[in-house]
């Protein structure tokens, strides 16, 4: 099968195991079931997964200018612990930021057995 789209970050679902989703505009892959197969991925072009204009890719998907500016990728995307909605301040949009980072959240910590 042959699947187009811009490839970004796989939606997931809760379970055992954790079930891992590649999602297209038009369709979804179960990326557990293809475990084991041989998979390939060719580049076509670049598209900002916010304005969705063909520029360069600067991180997280997005071209310098989203990055900078879009409450999606905020500082605190990458590093939780730089969360301030929960004390009203706002980053670059307190609802936005109060809506996404104030609910409960699955964190996996690393154990290390010695």
């Amino acid at each position: 099968m042959v699947y187009h789209g811009p490839l970004k970050r796989m939606l997931t679902e809760n379970g055992s195991p954790v079930q891992y989703f590649m999602d297209f505009e038009s369709d979804f892959v179960n990326v557990n079931q293809m475990l084991g197969c041989e998979l390939s991925f060719t580049f076509s072009h670049y598209k900002c997964m916010n304005c969705k204009q063909e520029k360069r890719i600067f991180r997280q998907g997005y071209c310098y200018d989203c990055f900078t500016s879009i409450p999606q990728a905020g500082e605190w995307i990458m590093n939780p612990e730089k969360s301030t909605a929960h004390l009203g301040i706002e980053d670059r949009d307190l609802e936005y930021e109060k809506r996404v980072q104030l609910k409960p959240h699955i964190v996996y910590w690393p154990i290390v057995v010695t």
